[in-house]
């Protein structure tokens, strides 16, 4: 019973991940664009500015913009 109670939720979840997944890059990708941002402006980045950078690319892909200030943060274009 339990398994079947856990088919939908799971099925649902999918679906929502998916959903939130649409436009964004994959980890990889995010990591490279990262990875050169952080090599434009090191005295600027941080671990934790580069996650930050690769949770916005992989959520908003092209539409993630590094926001001026230091250390970088990043935001989805509206």
């Amino acid at each position: 019973m339990m398994a079947r109670r856990l088919g939908p939720g799971t099925a649902l979840l999918s679906l929502v991940a998916l959903a939130a997944g649409c436009g964004g890059l994959s980890t990889e990708e995010s990591q490279q664009r990262c990875d050169r941002l952080r090599d434009l402006v090191p005295m600027c980045s941080t671990e934790q500015s580069y996650a930050a950078c690769v949770s916005c690319h992989e959520e908003c892909g092209d539409d993630c913009e590094a926001l001026t200030s230091c250390p970088q943060t990043f935001a989805c274009a509206e």
